[in-house]
């Protein structure tokens, strides 16, 4: 077709959509009609303005409130919210706006798309999805903050809600430091044992550290530099305190760190915008600044000289201290990580696999599961090669490309050309947070894994939209519709579509897979989990954990009754279910080990020993598991050389 047809029919068809709305004229009574049909014909659309950003501020909530979404299941809800705010959108999608960066936007659809395409083809389809759905929440927040989230006042009062939600975490921080009894808001969702290091609502305190480092340079960048009303500076001046007092009580030395990299790039960035304002303002305002700088860096030391347990891991702040076996831990994270990436360089061995490499290729002292690499540069490389790496840097370069070029001229060129206080602005507070929090999470994914926290993911999400879209408005510039602008809008309600139907579809079966796990830890529960697990699999047939719920109740069910026959079948049932889940997992040395277990208790020996080779093939450095092995091989050889009836072998002593 010529290129001049081409381009008709593309008018044609969105000529509907670019199209803007008609200009509204009030001064002539004639066309009072008009004006009223205008004003209820937007009525959606400045709804959508206000609605679009509560539920962007709710799903926060949610997904913290709800362990950080580690779990699918407590990701989900925030994930649907999200996907509601995505299809309100589609009114907004004819508003003029100010336009994001065109690069920034390939970059992501380069880089997002194919950790999606990887998530997708992975072994395991169902492992993939926590870093799937993760990504698709990540884009519906980077999509319409970059887009459609423009103006700088609803980016801010987005802040203010997560710094109001951040104080609330404190809060039950600070009740789990000074009890130091894992205490949770909410009983059953529990925590790893931390002792009195603060959480809040997540499980981890290095995911809260995660948090409450974005929120502090947040929110003391609009502290410093936004336009709100007083009072507003200092409630959010409050709330910064309180956040960064927070972070010192979950003792996360990559909490720690990070935070230093993050207060350095917002001292420099601040202190660069003033350097072109007169010498005496350049000291009213820099000199009580560097003040304030060396009270917090006397005062933070001596508060945490007072904890016993927070002067321990401060004292140890770059784990320098080798003679505890702790501090190899994440050595050995990162050498299987390597190990892992050198299986395929280029492309990954796939979404969530380090589960099983990890295991493949453990240190001496890595006795747990490694689901993570505690390295989010490492675990990248690993699941999804060299591609993956090269499709993050290209994102980030462009991201902070268009971020620096935003400081400049909203930092030093507008500080030059105006008195104080008139160079204050809201869009330069939002872009130093944001840069502030690229270097916080820089430093803090070299020693931890926050990029694969849901909850933590959405807000850095948040503030690379930022990044893409400064949202500022220059004299005389037109913010006309383009293809390119309304196809990008088009993505956001199409993501949130696709995200909607999954979350109600996946939701079911997630549901009755915790239902069924919850109920296998406590006593006498078998019954009701086999049930649960029966549920789920009417629904989901590609989580082997399901499988692997319903054979330990019928386990557990053998195990308890005196009916010989009843034992052996439900021991079969169980081994049919295990098959199943090693079926979709054959990796997984969790349903080789379990299989090796039933085989054994039905007298089948060699296909126990079977799967006892493929357990120790898969996690050959875990040492209970051939413990395990030559127990097995003892009792065989005990039954198949058990002596005659009546016949003495004990051994005598010697005379």
């Amino acid at each position: 077709m010529p290129k001049s047809r081409c381009n008709a029919v593309a008018t044609a068809f969105l000529f509907p959509i670019l199209r803007p709305s008609p200009a509204r004229v009030v001064d002539l009574p004639r066309n009072l009609t008009n004006t009223r049909r205008a004003s209820v014909s937007g009525l959606p659309t400045r709804t959508a303005d206000v609605v679009a950003p509560v539920l962007l501020t709710i799903a926060f909530v949610v997904i913290q409130v709800l362990i950080g979404g580690m779990r699918l299941l407590f990701s989900m809800p925030s994930y649907a919210l999200l996907a509601v705010m995505a299809l309100l959108t589609i009114f907004s999608i004819r508003r003029e706006k100010p336009k994001p960066d065109q690069l920034c936007l390939a970059s992501s659809a380069l880089f997002f798309g194919y950790i999606l395409a990887r998530g997708f083809l992975s072994p395991v389809e169902y492992i993939a999805r926590a870093d799937i759905y993760s990504v698709l929440g990540g884009l519906l927040v980077y999509l319409f903050v970059a887009c459609v989230l423009t103006g700088a006042k609803p980016r801010i009062f987005v802040l203010l809600g997560l710094l109001a939600i951040g104080m609330v975490h404190v809060v039950i921080g600070a009740i789990q430091f000074t009890q130091g009894q894992n205490f949770m808001l909410i009983p059953f969702l529990g925590r790893f044992d931390y002792g009195r290091r603060a959480s809040g609502f997540y499980i981890s305190p290095n995911h809260l550290a995660g948090l409450l480092e974005v929120l502090g340079v947040f929110g003391l960048s609009i502290v410093c530099w936004s336009r709100l009303a007083m009072w507003l500076k200092l409630l959010a001046g409050y709330a910064t305190g309180v956040c960064y007092l927070g972070l010192i009580l979950t003792g996360s030395r990559g909490g720690y760190l990070s935070t230093m990299a993050s207060l350095l790039v917002f001292a420099l960035l601040s202190l660069t915008g003033l350097s072109r304002a007169s010498a005496k303002l350049f000291w009213r305002i820099g000199l009580p600044f560097v003040i304030l700088s060396i009270a917090i860096c006397v005062a933070v030391p001596w508060f945490i000289r007072q904890s016993v347990d927070l002067n321990a891991r401060a004292a140890n702040l770059l784990g320098e201290d080798l003679s505890d076996p702790s501090a190899a831990l994440r050595t050995e994270y990162w050498q299987a990580a390597l190990k892992q990436w050198e299986l395929d360089p280029v492309w990954g061995t796939g979404s969530g696999t380090y589960l099983y490499y990890g295991r493949l290729f453990r240190g001496p002292h890595v006795d747990g599961d490694p689901t993570h690499v505690h390295n989010d540069y490492y675990q990248l490389l690993g699941e999804y090669g060299l591609a993956g790496a090269a499709g993050f840097l290209l994102f980030l370069f462009f991201h902070l490309w268009r971020g620096g070029k935003a400081f400049r001229r909203l930092g030093p060129k507008r500080v030059a050309a105006s008195a104080a206080p008139s160079f204050l602005s809201n869009g330069l507070a939002l872009n130093i947070g944001a840069l502030g929090t690229v270097a916080a999470y820089g430093v803090h994914s070299v020693v931890d894994f926050n990029l694969h926290v849901p909850a933590n993911v959405l807000v850095v999400a948040f503030a690379f939209g930022l990044l893409a879209n400064g949202g500022s408005r220059r004299a005389g510039e037109t913010h006309r519709l383009t293809v390119s602008l309304v196809l990008w809008r088009l993505a956001i309600p199409g993501i949130g579509l696709l995200v909607a139907i999954q979350c109600a579809r996946l939701l079911p079966g997630e549901y009755f897979a915790e239902g069924a796990r919850t109920a296998l830890r406590k006593s006498g529960q078998s019954a009701a989990a086999m049930n649960l697990a029966l549920n789920g699999l009417e629904t989901e047939k590609g989580n082997p954990y399901l499988y692997q719920y319903l054979a330990t109740a019928q386990i557990q069910q053998a195990d308890s009754t005196s009916d010989k026959d009843e034992r052996v079948s439900r021991y079969r049932a169980a081994i049919t279910a295990l098959g199943k889940a090693h079926v979709l997992a054959p990796k997984d040395k969790t349903f080789t080990f379990a299989l090796a277990l039933a085989y054994e208790q039905l007298g089948q020996f060699d296909e126990a020993e079977s799967m006892y080779k493929q357990t120790i093939a898969l996690d050959p450095n875990l040492p209970w598991i051939k413990e395990n092995y030559e127990a097995f091989l003892q009792r065989v050889r005990d039954r198949t050389q058990k002596p005659p009836p009546g016949r003495d072998v004990s051994v005598k002593p010697e005379p």
